[in-house]
């Protein structure tokens, strides 16, 4: 027990040489004045929280200070006159004046704009209005031609000749500018007449028979010459 009470002692002794030898370290190395021991007894008088609050009073009454000088400076100013004020007043409205007229000009534009938009809308609407029916006219147009009797004697005639004389009737009705007809006889001729009766045309002319296969290929989809229509 005399051992341990003598190792603590000589712990505390060694604590208090060394906080000692520091002071005098300090104090000799001009480190260490009357002053410089009171701003930390300072600091560590009051808590962290009343440190932060002191601080933001001090900053409050900084502004606030600042506050009242500008209040006082505009005071300490010379009085504003009748036609000061009534200069500022005319000032102020002539500003607000062009803001309204400038809005305004926008808000024109802007309408401006929506009536153009609205014209070309409309005139698109027409114009898809217009080829629905050019579309619906066509459509009704084959049927008529189609589903005739006369037509379908005609093509019963036609189915009867030869490919190269079929061929040569058919061409007959292209150089009178019935384009329509021609590809209507095709569309509903039976197939394998209908494939010798090309065959003939590509003998003669590949391109023509291109356009007539072209023609076969939209029948019914894409509305044909309106004049071509007409003959």
């Amino acid at each position: 027990m005399k051992s341990v009470w003598f190792i603590v002692c000589a712990l505390v002794l060694a604590h208090v040489l060394a906080v000692a030898g520091l002071l005098a370290w300090l104090g000799v190395t001009d480190r260490l004045s009357s002053d410089r021991i009171g701003a930390v007894r300072q600091i560590f008088a009051d808590t962290v929280a009343a440190e932060k609050q002191h601080k933001a009073d001090a900053q409050a009454a900084s502004e606030q200070a600042q506050i009242e000088q500008v209040q006082t400076q505009k005071m300490a100013g010379p009085p504003v006159t009748a036609e000061q004020k009534i200069a500022g007043q005319q000032q102020q409205a002539e500003v607000e004046l062009q803001g309204i007229l400038r809005r305004q000009r926008e808000i024109d534009d802007l309408k401006k704009s929506l009536q153009g938009a609205q014209t070309k809308l409309q005139e698109e609407r027409a114009r898809l209005e217009a080829d629905r029916k050019a579309f619906e006219e066509y459509r009704e147009s084959i049927k008529k031609i189609e589903g005739t009797e006369q037509f379908q004697k005609a093509l019963a005639t036609l189915e009867g000749q030869k490919p190269k004389d079929a061929k040569s009737m058919l061409n007959a009705l292209l150089e009178s500018q019935r384009t329509d007809e021609v590809v209507s006889y095709l569309n509903v001729m039976d197939e394998s007449k209908r494939s010798k009766v090309m065959a003939e045309f590509v003998k003669d002319n590949p391109k023509l028979a291109a356009d007539l296969l072209e023609h076969l290929r939209t029948r019914g989809t894409v509305p044909s010459d309106p004049e071509a229509r007409a003959k």
